[in-house]
Parts: structure tokens; C-alpha cells; sequence
């Protein structure tokens, strides 16, 4: 992980290029990217500390409760129950005996998590990832404006990060964004297991759920670690109840889309329109154009096995916030400095490299 020293270092580097440049010291808001999904594996959010933030905790424990209530099953479960970290084990039990006491976890909303999700391939089905990941990045994305602290920044979400963005912005409510994320995700299932079926017809492989949840499961594993494409829309019988942003972002359907400012409710329309699962790829997503050119720093709100995190390493430009304390060295030592004006464009380390430079999960 990035240490203090580095931020500080990097924040007295970027500060000295504003003087060296000697032009107008108007900020520009930094950039923070929030990609299609937060989180590659289960358990991350749990063993990167952010349950432990007091205010991202009391946040996300709240809208598992909701979840739950509304769905019948829960987030908590489906996120740490296919962990093959047992250095884990004993604090996942821990928490899950704490909320149980509390009142915060429900036993038959935990036992319909299990009979819905048990199977370790149901890690990939996308109508609990959307919800998990729904829950994750509004609640990160509330604690991340709460702690800047009046520090100028913009959220740039990726694909399905949409959801996310505009519970945050308050373009949508919690409750009617899961129950979007669920309609979403039932529709991709449906189809990536015609896709399974198919597939099995041709190679002659047994017709078991087993067989059909392993070829999904895999398809879905090579989208993310950009091994292979799938494009599929998120169809909808009727769109949600919208309403104008309260606070704007830019949105990207793809990393190859160009950015879009979304600032009103037909902005959030044509933006929903174009949500798309080929969002779960993990190429490096274009800048908005003002940043190409003045190259403006950007904070990555993902998990450090999350493809993207590669364009962090040894980046002047690009900070991983894959945890509370990373997010705040960014917030208090880059966020202020810049930049004020064009920042000379350096060759980052992750120039040229594959955005899915990452370990596999085999090993």
C-alpha cells in the first residue's frame, strides 16, 4: 500500500511543477475514478479496513439492513462467504456474531444467501454482484465527499458504477437502485445462461446446474480480466424514477466511451441507456478531454486486485484509494495541490502495459 511519505513527497513534486509552470493559481478538482465494479474478489471491502472506518461502517451496515429487508437476502454473506483467505475467518465470525447480537443480520435472510448463492460459482452471477457493488461504491462514494471536507473534487463512474453515482447524487434512492440492480442483473443471468446452454449443446457436456454455473461463471471471469468481451445492455420493462442530479458527474458507458458531464435528469437517461456488462472490462477508461490535455491527477476508488490498480504503480498522476487511510493522504496532501494549471505529461510506469496485469485467481 502507498505510504504517507509518498503521498507527501508526490503532493511537494506536484506543488513545485505549479510554481516551476507560473501560471493563474485557479484549482481544478481533482478526478476520482470509479470503475464499473469496486471489487474483484469477495471479502475485500471487509479486509481493506473500511468496516473499521466508523463512518463508512455505520453506512454500509445500514444499507445491508435495507437490503435484507428488501430482498430477502444478504449483502454481508454473499460478499464473505466464498473467501478462500482464512487469515479472515476468525474476524469475519467475529462481526457476523456482533451483528447477529445486534439485530443487524437476519438468520433467514443469511439462510436464503446460502441456498440462493451457496455454490462458489455464484460469486459471479451479476444480479448479486450489482447490488454488493451498489451497496459498496455509494456508500465509499458518500464517505469519500463527507471526509474531503470541502476539498474540490469530480466523480468519474465507469459502466454499472452508474447506479452508484446516482444514489450518491441523489438522482435515484437507495431502494429503487436496488431494485433496478436486481432487475438488471436477473435480465444478464438469464442471458449469460442461454449463452451456457448453448455452449454445452455444442461441446456435449452434462446438462447440470453445476456445469451451467462454472460456464457462466468463467465467461464472467474472463470478462473482467479482459480475456474476452460480452455485450449485453441493461434492458429494462420501465425506467426507474429519476430525478436532476443534485451533484453532477462525468460518465463513461465504457473505457472507451468518452466521458459525458451529467448534470441533468436527461443526461441521467441517455446515460442509463447506455449501461452496458461489457463496463466489467478492465482497459484503462478514457479522460475526460481536459485532462488529457492538462494531465489532472486522478484517485481510483478500487480494490488493489482490481485491474485498474496497475495504472497506480509508480504513477505521478494516479492514486489507488483502496482503503480509508490511502483516501485520506489523497484528500489532505493531493487533492489540494492540484493542479492550478497544465501539469507536464510524464511516462507513467503503466504506460503500455495491459490494464489486466494482474494476479490470476488461480494462483
Amino acid at each position: 500500500m502507498p505510504s504517507r511519505t509518498g503521498f507527501q513527497w508526490k503532493a511537494t513534486a506536484l506543488h513545485g511543477l505549479q510554481r516551476l509552470d507560473r501560471r493563474s493559481e485557479h484549482r481544478c478538482p481533482v478526478t476520482i475514478v470509479v470503475p464499473a465494479l469496486y471489487n474483484v474478489m469477495p471479502a475485500e471491502v471487509f479486509a481493506l479496513g473500511w468496516l473499521n472506518e466508523i463512518d463508512s461502517l455505520a453506512t454500509i451496515r445500514q444499507r445491508m439492513m435495507h437490503v435484507a429487508r428488501l430482498l430477502g437476502w444478504d449483502v454481508f454473506t454473499f460478499h464473505t462467504r466464498h473467501s478462500l483467505d482464512r487469515y479472515f475467518d476468525s474476524a469475519i465470525k467475529a462481526v457476523r456474531e456482533t451483528w447477529l447480537n445486534e439485530g443487524a443480520l437476519n438468520p433467514e435472510a443469511m439462510c436464503q444467501t446460502r441456498k440462493r448463492f451457496g455454490a462458489a460459482y455464484d460469486y459471479h452471477s451479476t444480479e448479486p454482484r450489482l447490488v454488493e457493488n451498489l451497496l459498496i461504491q455509494s456508500s465509499l462514494m458518500d464517505w469519500m465527499t463527507v471526509r474531503s471536507a470541502g476539498k474540490p473534487f469530480e466523480f468519474h463512474v465507469i459502466g454499472t458504477g452508474l447506479l452508484s453515482a446516482l444514489v450518491w447524487s441523489g438522482a435515484l434512492s437507495f431502494q429503487n437502485a436496488v431494485r433496478t440492480a436486481v432487475a438488471v442483473g436477473l435480465s444478464w443471468d438469464s442471458r449469460l445462461n442461454k449463452m451456457a446452454d448453448a455452449e454445452i449443446h455444442r461441446t456435449g457436456v452434462a446438462l447440470t446446474d453445476e456445469n451451467l454455473g462454472w460456464l457462466r461463471f468463467q465467461r464472467i471471469r474472463q470478462l473482467i480480466e479482459g480475456r474476452s468481451s460480452v455485450s449485453m445492455s441493461a434492458e429494462l420493462a420501465e425506467f426507474p424514477e429519476l430525478e436532476d442530479p443534485q451533484r453532477p458527474f462525468w460518465f463513461s458507458a465504457s473505457a472507451k466511451s468518452e466521458p459525458v458531464w451529467v448534470e441533468t435528469r436527461k443526461d441521467v437517461r441517455a446515460a442509463f441507456e447506455a449501461v452496458n456488462l461489457a463496463s466489467w472490462s478492465p482497459e484503462i477508461p478514457l479522460a475526460p478531454k481536459k485532462d488529457r490535455i492538462t494531465g489532472r491527477v486522478r484517485g481510483w476508488l478500487a480494490s488493489p486486485m482490481h485491474p485498474v490498480a496497475a495504472a497506480c504503480r509508480w504513477s505521478f498522476h494516479n492514486y489507488l484509494l483502496a482503503t480509508p487511510a490511502t483516501s485520506m493522504l489523497f484528500l489532505n496532501h493531493i487533492a489540494p495541490e492540484g493542479p492550478s494549471s497544465q501539469i507536464p505529461l510524464l511516462r507513467d510506469a503503466f504506460n503500455g502495459s495491459s490494464a489486466a496485469t494482474y494476479r490470476s485467481a488461480r494462483t
